[in-house]
């Protein structure tokens, strides 16, 4: 009987320290990891674009976008980023941008085509920030 006490105790007592989670004990998921969502993408490109006024986030959904950017060099020029994060892997598989891009022609907003380089771009940028930050922790 001792045996099979100090036995059960000893498997308790190794499942709590552990990731098998056995009767509701071991390491618990964070936030990012029960939504399936990679947390070094979700923060490279929230630090992207946060500097950005009106910036929504949404990590239920794992998207990130922001209101109309305007730049200073082009005044009449003004773009809109969305960033989504489709998985809980650090791949290029898991990062998706839209970006909107409008051009001022006598005070009416028309829409211009946004080059594939410009997204290919943010995408690099936020890998390589998502890598950094991966192996900074």
């Amino acid at each position: 009987m001792k045996k099979i006490l100090i036995i059960l105790t000893l498997f308790i007592l190794t499942s709590n320290c552990s990731k098998l989670n056995f009767f509701g004990f071991g390491e618990e998921k964070n936030k990012y990891e029960k939504l399936k969502i990679n947390e070094y993408l979700w923060k490279a490109s929230n630090n992207l674009l946060n500097k950005y006024s009106s910036t929504e986030t949404d990590l239920k959904e794992g998207s990130i976008s922001t209101d109309w950017i305007r730049i200073k060099k082009a005044p009449k020029v003004r773009f809109r980023i969305s960033i989504y994060i489709l998985g809980s892997n650090l791949a290029k598989d898991n990062i998706e941008i839209f970006t909107e891009k409008e051009f001022n022609q006598n005070g009416v907003w028309k829409q211009q085509k946004v080059g594939e380089a410009f997204n290919d771009n943010l995408k690099k940028k936020i890998i390589s920030n998502a890598r950094r930050l991966d192996t900074e922790l």
